[in-house]
């Protein structure tokens, strides 16, 4: 059977249950309505050189298969065409099929029944516990279109190509000042998060000055005025998602007096990054060129990353230059 005989087939197929999804309530249910699609495929098979089978195993990738094509069946109860799918990483999928369909079925509002070939109706990637397709049946913004690459080049990928294309994608779609959760890497280093999150205040004090170093140097903004507005979001977010450490209060990394000092008054910021300029110099020689990317937008290496760092604070700064007090060491 040719592909647009199988698509064929799909539109007689759809167009039955359709019917008998608004005749009657009894093939509402998940499990009913995918037995249902696979005992119609079968019927309306009958003569047609094509066999039609449940996928290996009742948890395999997609539902039925049928002469190297296969169907995944989905359902929903609301009014819409909407549907989270199955994992990106498709680690049971049935070996024998080569191209993949869903049929749908809406069971709120007007019950309907569509098909669609599955690569064109995966819109977006939903993270939750584990990344997932979302199916969107009345849409035609391909998921894959949008990450540059071939369902069938992604489905052929390593589990760890696949979250780099869905790394990729999910940093595209970051509003100014956020950034990844536990979906994200660490460029240029293989490090995972830690499953566990840390509170900043009960960390060891050498610990606390280690991350303060590292947090300074890749976010130079935090020298901007005492007004400036989420000037310590970066170095906030960067200890969250890159060492699971949660600071409650992001004043405590550069402002607070347990950063800065007991002494009063004065220029809080810079009395704590003097207190961090040796943690800062080993973080300048040891963090990878794909982090500082991450966060500079230039891969600049570790000789001229103090220097880089000046300028940029020197840019942020406002009635001083960090330049005339800080690594004056050398100069």
């Amino acid at each position: 059977m040719t592909r647009d005989e199988f698509e064929a087939l799909l539109d007689t197929v759809c167009d039955q249950l359709g019917n008998e999804l608004q005749a009657s309530t009894k093939y509402h249910g998940a499990d009913e309505f995918q037995q249902r699609v696979f005992n119609v495929m079968r019927e309306l098979a009958t003569g047609q050189n094509l066999d039609v089978d449940p996928t290996f195993h009742p948890h395999a990738f997609p539902d039925i298969h049928a002469n190297g094509f296969g169907v995944e069946v989905k359902t929903t109860v609301k009014d819409s065409w909407l549907s989270v799918g199955n994992s990106v990483f498709e680690g049971m999928r049935d070996p024998d099929v080569q191209k993949i369909y869903v049929v749908f079925g809406k069971m709120g509002g007007m019950p309907s029944v569509k098909w669609g070939r599955y690569e064109d109706r995966i819109t977006h990637v939903r993270i939750s516990h584990a990344p997932r397709f979302v199916l969107e049946m009345d849409k035609d913004s391909s998921l894959f279109g949008k990450m540059n690459i071939a369902y069938e080049d992604f489905a052929r990928l390593t589990p760890h190509g696949k979250m780099q294309h869905v790394r990729d994608y999910s940093r595209g779609r970051l509003k100014p000042g956020e950034r990844l959760w536990w979906l994200e890497d660490v460029p240029g280093e293989q490090k995972t998060l830690p499953v566990e999150v840390r509170l900043y205040m009960s960390l060891e004090p050498e610990e606390k000055l280690r991350y303060r170093g590292e947090a300074s140097l890749l976010c130079p903004e935090i020298v901007k005025g005492s007004r400036a507005k989420n000037k310590y979001n970066n170095a906030a977010l960067y200890l969250l998602t890159v060492h699971g450490i949660f600071c409650t209060q992001t004043r405590d990394l550069f402002s607070a007096g347990s950063a800065a000092g007991k002494e009063r008054g004065g220029n809080y910021v810079l009395r704590a990054l003097k207190n961090v300029e040796t943690q800062m110099r080993e973080a300048a020689a040891k963090l990878s060129t794909g982090l500082i990317e991450e966060y500079w937008g230039e891969a600049i290496e570790p000789p001229d990353r103090i220097k880089e760092w000046l300028k940029r604070a020197d840019g942020y700064a406002k009635d001083w230059k960090p330049s005339d007090h800080l690594f004056l060491e050398g100069k």
